[in-house]
């Protein structure tokens, strides 16, 4: 577990910012200076303990439990930031990118969703300076499809299984921009204490070097603080 003080210290006079992208017209806020002391917040976490297993997930590297104060203050925090009413979904952790590019899965090499539900959003929390990347936002090209609910799910993986009759033969890389399949719509840029929200339905991926060597752990590479969030107007 993250030791609790310096997680739950967010800056009230963080800036956001608003727009709209794809032809969706997907909103993504950016927030800079998301934490009051974010050294404190890296310090915490590299003194954590050792990380949990996610065998589900299919995330490319080590996840730690947050602390259950977390999730309120996160949302508290987010409430007065956003004007919404936020409700910590409690599915948040710290993560760190480890996994070799020519170990990864299949599905890991694709953009990928967080969920159908219309009103969760998902939050990228960047405790790393610009070197790792930071979060890239896809259309399907086929479908044409950015964010995915429950009837489009099922049209979108019908087409990935024509466009893909055998996941084994994808090339074994980061994804990193546009091919075939996809096109990318936004690339957001990361900066240290940086977050970006937006829908959890939207297709998207860390912008992660196609041939990335992978890390030893949070001393070394790409550390985030992931979390979902409910908003409701």
């Amino acid at each position: 577990m993250v030791p609790i003080e310096a997680l739950t210290s967010f800056d009230p006079a963080a800036l956001a910012s608003v727009s709209t992208i794809g032809a969706s017209g997907a909103p993504i806020r950016v927030v800079d200076g998301v934490f009051s002391d974010p050294g404190a917040v890296v310090a915490a976490i590299r003194g954590a303990d050792l990380p949990i297993p996610h065998p589900d997930d299919f995330y490319p590297g080590l996840r730690y439990p947050l602390p259950e104060a977390f999730h309120a203050q996160f949302a508290a925090w987010l409430s007065r930031l956003t004007g919404c009413d936020a409700v910590s979904e409690r599915n948040g952790f710290v993560s760190v990118v480890t996994c070799p590019a020519n170990r990864l899965l299949p599905i890991q090499t694709i953009p990928h969703f967080d969920t159908t539900d219309e009103g969760i959003f998902a939050a990228v929390l960047y405790l790393f300076d610009e070197g790792y990347g930071g979060t890239s936002f896809y259309r399907h090209r086929s479908t044409g499809l950015e964010l995915l609910d429950a009837r489009s799910e099922r049209l979108y993986r019908a087409a990935l299984r024509r466009e893909v009759p055998d996941p084994a033969a994808l090339s074994r890389r980061y994804r990193n921009g546009d091919d075939a399949l996809f096109e990318r719509i936004h690339r957001q840029a990361p900066r240290f204490n940086r977050m970006v929200l937006y829908p959890g339905r939207l297709l998207h991926s860390g912008d992660i070097a196609p041939d990335y060597a992978g890390a030893a752990g949070p001393n070394d590479g790409r550390l985030t603080i992931t979390a979902l969030c409910r908003l409701r107007a």
